[in-house]
């Protein structure tokens, strides 16, 4: 698969409760038409999806989506032991990461999620 070309993704530490959360903002190609959230699937799942992850967010950027991923409380490049994290600090990431996304955009937000990510987003909904 190529990836989309277009602006590159911003990295960033978001601050949280107990630490701060590593994300990548992908600016959309042009005005905003929508905000996607980006909700990781559990555990190792995260790393082996971490690619294609990427390069279908580049897509809907390139589409004119801001995208937004971020890595929550204990899981990849964030703060955090992965045997503290709890559902309920993961909900918190969300909101902070969903406020952070308004913020920026007053496109729709929509949330996506891989796996255990689609139920976490969902329960989150």
């Amino acid at each position: 698969m190529k990836a989309a070309a277009g602006t590159p993704a911003e990295p960033f530490f978001l601050k949280a409760d107990g630490g701060q959360r590593f994300c990548l903002y992908h600016p959309p190609a042009g005005p905003a038409r929508g905000a996607l959230l980006y909700v990781h699937p559990f555990a190792e799942e995260l790393n082996r999806a971490r690619r294609m992850a990427a390069l279908q967010a580049r897509a809907f950027a390139a589409a004119g989506h801001a995208v937004l991923q971020i890595d929550l409380a204990g899981c990849g490049d964030s703060s955090g032991d992965f045997g503290d994290a709890r559902w309920e600090l993961w909900q918190a990431d969300l909101a902070q990461a969903a406020a952070w996304l308004r913020e920026r955009t007053d496109a729709p937000l929509r949330l996506w999620g891989l796996r255990l990510g689609a139920l976490l987003a969902l329960d989150y909904a």
